[in-house]
């Protein structure tokens, strides 16, 4: 008997112990990251000095923008990192505009059908070319080279993700399975050096439908890929624009969404449109694991925006500091 209640009383204790450690870890913060292009026009003249002051705000991680041929705001991606780390930042992602290019048919000895075909003639080119509109999508060699390269640069910045909000105003089914095949392409890349590939779509993916149905293009892209390959950065002022229920759409993609984009009209939270605190909390219970302010209208100095953005969010009771 002694002993059955010893072992009642240190399950009690192991119990009580738990339940401690989960209030004191619900109230550990998270990381709350800057989409760093809401700062484009300081970050070209002053990258260090930006970054700095950014740390000194409280943000803990950014997202870099404005990539081209190796380098971000002008510096290269080993030497931003550096200037990050001093500034107590992680870089957690590199966010990329790429749109996809279709490669060019070719027959069988390498010239185009048009080449190989004279004016006004037949020709079995046409049966011989490499590509075709039943066969797979594929990346150009030009695609390709330029995806190796920044997700070259993501990894010398030790980013978690690569994201892309790069989608053409075409909405035809060809355009759709495309792109959701180029988006599975580079995420396959992003997956070898161990990252996680974002899709961020806008407002008129989230809204309109394309052909193949009732559902948006979004909706359509989603389907059409794999999570592993495919994931999804949602954008709140987007998802708001789009008249889409931000929280149904956390419910249901899931693990499948890995970071928001907490974006207002201008200042994050003062516009009172978009429930915040909502969201975050309903995020975090699906799993979606960063969170970035952007903010791209500014009635203040953009340093004061993204700062007084930070102290909004910092209130909210799905935030605890």
């Amino acid at each position: 008997m002694e002993a059955a209640q010893s072992v009642i009383g240190l399950k009690k204790a192991a119990e009580s112990f738990n339940e401690v450690v989960e209030e004191a870890l619900s109230g550990i913060a998270p990381d709350i990251g800057l989409h760093l292009p809401s700062l484009d026009a300081t970050m070209y003249d002053s990258p260090s000095g930006t970054l700095y002051e950014v740390g000194e705000m409280g943000y803990t991680m950014v997202e870099v923008g404005c990539y081209y041929n190796g380098t971000s705001y002008g510096v290269k991606a080993e030497e931003l990192r550096h200037l990050a780390q001093s500034s107590g930042l992680k870089i957690a992602g590199l966010y990329l505009n790429k749109f996809y290019e279709k490669p060019e048919r070719t027959t069988q000895d390498g010239a185009t059908p048009e080449e190989a075909t004279p004016e006004g003639a037949s020709s079995k080119a046409e049966e011989q070319t490499t590509l075709s509109a039943e066969e797979p999508t594929t990346l150009s060699a030009e695609d390709k080279a330029w995806w190796e390269k920044a997700i070259e640069s993501a990894v010398a910045m030790k980013c978690r993700y690569v994201t892309t909000p790069s989608y053409p105003m075409e909405s035809s089914a060809a355009t759709v399975n495309d792109y959701a095949q180029y988006y599975s392409a580079v995420g396959a890349m992003a997956n070898e050096q161990g990252m996680i590939f974002c899709y961020h779509p806008s407002r008129r993916e989230l809204t309109e439908q394309g052909e193949q149905g009732n559902e948006s293009i979004f909706d359509q892209i989603a389907a059409a890929t794999s999570p592993e390959q495919v994931s999804f950065q949602i954008d709140t002022l987007e998802a708001t624009e789009a008249n889409a229920d931000i929280c149904k759409l956390i419910k249901r993609y899931g693990k499948r969404i890995a970071s928001l984009h907490l974006h207002d009209v201008d200042i994050t939270t003062e516009s009172g449109r978009i429930d915040f605190d909502k969201i975050i909390r309903v995020a975090g219970e699906c799993g979606v694991k960063d969170i970035f302010i952007e903010v791209s209208n500014f009635p203040l100095p953009p340093q004061n925006c993204v700062e007084r953005s930070l102290r909004n969010v910092e209130l909210l009771d799905s935030v605890r500091f």
